[in-house]
């Protein structure tokens, strides 16, 4: 363990922060978020959910509707920051972002083989000028563990050294454990590359580890099954997953089509509402006298949903209706992008503000002093119509060029970003939400692609420029 631990630092950390040209190109993309932190008024970006992981983080009891992991990464953080301080809330986001910089640092060095550090620097700046990444930085949330498995999967399928592999393998595991749907995304994306590892050539990947990459997915699985079996007794994604996947039911209609068909045949306590469910999902769930309420609740509705959900997925008539429903929901949430989305003001009555106040005092006299959150003072609207423009902008003219310049690498990471974005969107919109948020953390991994196949195909262009100059001279 220890030789393991002292070559991890000193084929990975020490070579990538190591000062040299490196360095200087770490200190310019850290200077990139400085205008992002006048922005927000010097304070991070919370929603809702926040509280609930702040919460989670202090008690350390599995719930229901979410994995534990990404709260035990903030206890353990601010358990490793009170050996200095009492720690701030900026201090674990950049943890966290530290992890995301050094994937994406480390996929743009070894496959688009360019040291160059205003190469790196200008990535990263259109990075953050171009898509909502740099708001994913900052705010209280697991979301940025989506983008970061991406890069991380790539260069664990290249890397050859031992060493380095685990590395790769463990931080994968470990973005993977932050939100369900990240084991879901992954468990598709993953499969879906090793039946295509044959056609996927390109650029050294070594095939045995697509196999290796499926596995990691399905230990991901079994880690927070684990959890559930150890704290509840059940072997499941999570204890609450019937719920939310009757809400989205609700939601897509497909619910409405089997009480109109059964409650006829077997009447159960939501045929009375069949006519006046919720329009969306979260609305299903979260309503204090509705037919979730009134159909046994978050402790005794398991068995009942549990059936209807069978039901949908064999009877033909309504698993049909699910995979409409399903393709179309996709469509919808594959356009999304975006920042801001459920950052409103904050309750400071509610959770976050109460964990806050008591565990993290500067960071809570931030929000009610300083922060433009609070004030509701960030024009999101205007931001997102930029990241709009520029996404499909990006990804269209990537398409273009892959097509035209039939590049091999361009290419491939073209299509494993564009599959990964669609198995983000599949996942979130077809059994989760339709929400911007929650596509936002695939779909940067498409237009990052897009964005350094523009800049390569430039930088390539410009090389043959020049060779041609010193050719003719």
């Amino acid at each position: 363990m220890k030789k393991f631990i002292h070559n991890i630092f000193n084929k990975f950390i020490f070579k990538v922060l190591q000062p040299n040209e490196n360095f200087i190109t770490h200190i310019l993309v850290a200077l990139i978020l400085i205008p992002l932190l006048i922005l927000t008024g010097g304070s991070a970006l919370y929603t809702p959910d926040s509280g609930a992981y702040l919460l989670n983080a202090r008690e350390l009891n599995v719930p229901g509707d979410r994995t534990i992991f990404y709260s035990a990464f903030i206890h353990y953080a601010s358990k490793f920051l009170e050996f200095f301080h009492q720690p701030h809330i900026i201090e674990i986001l950049l943890i966290q972002s530290l992890i995301a910089y050094l994937m994406i640092y480390s996929f743009i060095e070894k496959f688009f083989l360019n040291k160059n550090r205003w190469y790196v620097f200008l990535g990263f700046l259109l990075f953050c000028v171009a898509t909502p990444l740099p708001w994913l930085f900052i705010q209280l949330m697991p979301d940025l563990f989506t983008s970061i498995a991406f890069f991380t999967a790539l260069l664990f399928l290249r890397s050859k050294d031992i060493t380095e592999s685990i590395l790769f393998a463990l931080i994968l595991v470990f973005c993977l454990l932050m939100h369900t749907s990240n084991v879901l995304l992954f468990f598709i994306f993953s499969g879906g590359i090793f039946i295509l590892r044959k056609k996927i050539t390109v650029f050294e990947f070594i095939q045995k580890r697509f196999l290796q990459l499926f596995v990691i997915s399905i230990i991901a699985v079994f880690c927070i099954v684990g959890t559930n079996v150890y704290a509840h007794k059940k072997f499941t994604l999570g204890t609450a997953s019937h719920i939310f996947l009757m809400g989205k039911l609700s939601e897509n209609g497909v619910l409405k089509q089997y009480l109109d068909k059964y409650c006829g045949k077997e009447p159960n306590a939501l045929c009375a509402y069949k006519d006046k469910l919720p329009e969306h999902g979260w609305d299903f769930v979260w309503e204090s006298d509705g037919a979730f309420a009134h159909s046994g609740g978050w402790n005794h509705s398991d068995t009942l949903y549990n059936k209807i959900i069978r039901k949908t997925l064999t009877d033909p008539e309504l698993l049909s209706a699910n995979i409409l429903a399903a393709i179309n929901a996709t469509a919808q949430q594959f356009v999304l992008t975006g920042a801001g989305d459920g950052m409103g003001k904050i309750d400071t009555m509610g959770t976050l503000a109460v964990e806050m106040k008591q565990y993290y005092p500067h960071d809570y006299r931030r929000l009610v002093t300083v922060s433009k959150q609070q004030k509701e003072e960030i024009d999101f609207s205007t931001y997102n119509k930029w990241y709009n423009i520029v996404q499909w902008l990006s990804i269209f003219t990537a398409l273009i060029i892959v097509l035209k310049m039939k590049n091999k690498l361009h290419t491939t990471f073209y299509v494993l970003s564009f599959y990964y974005a669609i198995c983000n969107a599949f996942v979130t919109g077809a059994l989760v939400n339709v929400l911007v948020r929650l596509n936002t953390k695939g779909i940067i991994v498409l237009v990052a692609i897009s964005i350094l196949i523009m800049m390569d195909t430039v930088r390539i262009a410009l090389e043959k420029r020049v060779k041609k100059n010193e050719h003719t001279l």
